[in-house]
């Protein structure tokens, strides 16, 4: 049984993935999968969902971390919707708040 719904919505020019529930080892395969995916059409934006996300590992990070060098280096952006404080923690702990961008909602889109 799988602890991590992937959500993936496409809604030009964002891409948006909402993770909900725990994001570890078990789940990484599964998780770096949506993401190429979600990357394969080239979005100006992939927005990362953390908000209800409960738990996420070095895993986790390091899946974030490899998307956030491949937007870099695509000339795309990567941003987080910030997750609850014991996921976020993670990110300050590592001081990642300084290299990736957070945002507090999702972007409105235009339509």
């Amino acid at each position: 049984m799988s602890n991590l719904r992937i959500v993936v919505e496409n809604e030009s020019p964002v891409t948006r993935v909402a993770l909900e529930g725990e994001l570890d080892l078990s789940e990484a395969d599964r998780l770096e999968l949506e993401l190429l995916k979600a990357e394969r059409s080239a979005p100006p934006t992939l927005l990362i969902d953390l908000r209800d996300l409960t738990f996420i590992d070095s895993t986790g990070i390091r899946l974030v971390l490899e998307a956030d060098a491949r937007a870099r280096r695509d000339a795309r952006r990567l941003a987080l919707v910030r997750g609850p404080d014991e996921v976020h923690r993670v990110f300050l702990i590592a001081l990642l708040d300084k290299r990736l961008e957070f945002v507090d909602e999702p972007p409105e889109t235009e339509g």
